[in-house]
């Protein structure tokens, strides 16, 4: 009976400390980002394109999970928020995200499957990291993780 209590007692003395852990996180609120929106290859040399989004990370449970919105780069569609979510850590955390990309070949366009890997983290008022993109099925056209920079939005 005296096991059965302390096993009680110490799972009642962790449920606050999770529950404080998640909301304290510090990737949890609204970042403004600096990040590679896409990739032009020419002559077989990468260039990133470079562009902003909003990204809004919250604590669920055992989880971070957002949403990112990409100002659309000058003459291009607005994109649909992209969904994130990975498991709460302390570092750096790992979002892996599955989505599609338009790429145009020698003037011809189509859809591919990609898998953007983020690895993220936060300091006080600065976010860093990075993104590495994966073109399924066009492993030539994948340059490596690419730099990302945020700043937290104060509400």
């Amino acid at each position: 009976m005296t096991i059965l209590r302390n096993t009680f007692a110490a799972m009642l003395l962790t449920i606050p400390f999770v529950g404080a852990r998640a909301q304290a996180h510090p990737l949890v609120g609204r970042w403004s980002m600096e990040l590679a929106v896409g990739m032009r290859m020419e002559n077989g040399e990468h260039t990133p394109v470079m562009g902003t989004g909003i990204l809004v990370l919250a604590a669920q449970g055992d989880s971070l999970v957002g949403t990112l919105a990409i100002a659309p780069p000058e003459g291009q569609p607005a994109r649909p928020p992209a969904r994130m979510a990975a498991k709460l850590v302390d570092g750096d955390v790992i979002f892996v995200v599955r989505g599609q990309s338009r790429i145009n070949q020698n003037g011809e366009e189509s859809v591919v499957e990609t898998i953007t890997t983020w690895k993220l983290s936060a300091k006080g008022e600065a976010l860093a990291g990075s993104l590495e993109r994966q073109l399924v099925g066009f492993e030539d056209a994948n340059g490596g993780p690419l730099p990302v920079k945020g700043t937290r939005v104060k509400a």
